[in-house]
Order: structure tokens, then sequence, then C-alpha cells
């Protein structure tokens, strides 16, 4: 194919993921890298017309494909693009905020925590972007680009500078750190937890101490396995329920992969379990 027929195919949701144009792609790097730029920059430039636009999909392949790639010019168009306010990041790319941005994020960073850190240390950004943006720092650790020392000296940071009002980035906080075993904040999160700034639903402090207890190397092991960065955007992305194939089978990506079904009710309503939350902060 030549590099916009691939794009052309890259364009919309048709029913099926385009696997010949993402292997054309991934054939093509050199030349598909500059277009798929431009997509995120566009995308950057421009958010709310990707998002009005449901079927719209070459923003999330240029975004997958280019994590593939190591492209870190696509790093600060990302972290423009996901410090839009509200539920636009929602919009724009659906689950993808919560099951992929993280590893997208590292994916293109070579390293760099500067974006990351930045959409972490935003308020005005959506609370989910936030979050994936602490476990892309996670990731760092576990690919080998950065220290674990060096994420939890920055940490540790946090928690004179988050603003002192409960949101999802302090539930994050607090599981990035157990998942760095990081000891040195121990106290830290004693306090915080003390404030009510750490939601018990969400983590108690009974988990938060035997997660600390477990010992770094311990604690890196698990984190190798739980933490990775894109080798692969066909394997991550075939098997999305919005492709039509995908809908009434599992697909097989080495195991069975299930097909999760969207919520019946909106991210932002009473959660039907009853407990008073939001459902996005609950069973969401």
């Amino acid at each position: 194919m030549e590099v916009q027929e691939i794009l052309s195919h890259l364009e919309r949701n048709e029913g099926h993921f385009a696997r010949s144009a993402v292997r054309e792609a991934v054939a093509h790097r050199d030349q598909i890298i500059p277009p798929l730029l431009e997509v995120l920059e566009s995308a950057a430039r421009d958010p709310q017309s990707f998002a009005r636009d449901p079927n719209r999909m070459i923003h999330l392949y240029a975004m997958y494909l280019l994590a593939q790639f190591r492209e870190t010019r696509a790093y600060p168009l990302l972290v423009q693009m996901f410090s839009a306010p509200g539920e636009l990041p929602f919009d724009l790319a659906g689950d993808t905020v919560t099951e992929g941005l993280d590893s997208i994020l590292a994916s293109v960073s070579d390293g760099d925590m500067t974006g990351m850190a930045s959409l972490v240390e935003n308020e005005r950004a959506n609370e989910y972007v936030r979050s994936a943006a602490l476990k892309g720092l996670v990731t760092l650790v576990a690919c080998g680009k950065r220290s674990r020392d060096e994420v939890v000296a920055y940490f540790k940071g946090l928690f004179c500078t988050l603003e002192r009002t409960y949101s999802l980035i302090w539930d994050s906080l607090a599981s990035r750190c157990t998942d760095l075993c990081a000891e040195e904040v121990r106290e830290d999160l004693r306090r915080v937890h003390e404030q009510g700034l750490i939601d018990p639903f969400y983590i108690r402090w009974e988990g938060i101490e035997g997660a600390l207890g477990v010992g770094k190397e311990a604690a890196m092991k698990v984190l190798n396995e739980r933490y990775r960065l894109i080798d692969d955007a066909e394997k991550e992305m075939s098997w999305w329920a919005c492709f039509e194939e995908n809908k009434h089978r599992k697909v097989k990506l080495g195991w069975d992969t299930p097909i999760r079904k969207a919520p019946k009710v909106g991210r932002n309503e009473p959660c039907p379990c009853g407990s008073g939350k939001k459902f996005k902060k609950c069973c969401g």
C-alpha cells in the first residue's frame, strides 16, 4: 500500500480492525511517521473535532503505532492532547485513557519524566489522565528507563505539592507508591490517609502497610510483570470490542481475551451498587 492508502484505511472504524493497514504502516515506518505526527498535531490543536466523531480512529492508531515506534516527537503532542479538562480525554480516546495511555506515554518518552509530571501536577487535567501519567512513570522504572529511587523521590515531593482536596490522584499516588514498595514515603502516606485524602474503599491502610512490607526485590519482580511498553500496536488494538468482528467472540492473542461490555450507566451517575459514589469512582 502507498502511505495515503494506509492512512485512508486507518481513518475510521469500518467495523473491523484495520489489520492490513497497521501491518503496512509498520512495514513503511519511516514514511508513515510524519503523517501520523500530523494527525496528533491536529488532535492536540483541536481535540473537539476528533471527539465529536466516535467512528474516527486515526488518532488512536497513530498513538499506538507511534508508541510502538518509540517516536519521541509524539510525546509533547500527547501531553497537550490529554491536558484537556473534563471528560474530553474520554470523548477523544475512550477506554485508552485508563487502559493504555500510561504505556503509550512511557513508550514515547525515552525516559523523560517531564511531560508525564506536567500531567500529574495539572489540577485542571482529568483525574484519570493524571492517574495514567503516574502509572507511566512507574512503567519507566519497570522498563529500566528510570531508577526506582528517582521516581520515588518525585513521588515524595508530590505529597507537598498536590492540592489538599480528595481526588483520584491521591488514591493513585498511594497505589503507585505501594507498587514501588516505597518505604521512604510511609509517613507521608500515613499522614494523607489520616487526613482523608485517600479513599479507604480504593485502598485501605492495612493494604498499604502490607504492600510496603513485601520488600523492594519482590516488588520489582511484580512490577516488571505488570508494567510494560507498547511493542505491538496490532496486539494492543485488534481485540477491542468497538470492532464488530469482536462483539460476540473472543480473539486469540495467545490467551483468551475477554471483551468488556460498556457500562449501562454514565461515568458521572450514581453507582448502581448503592455506595453513593459516582460510577467512575466505584464499580466503574
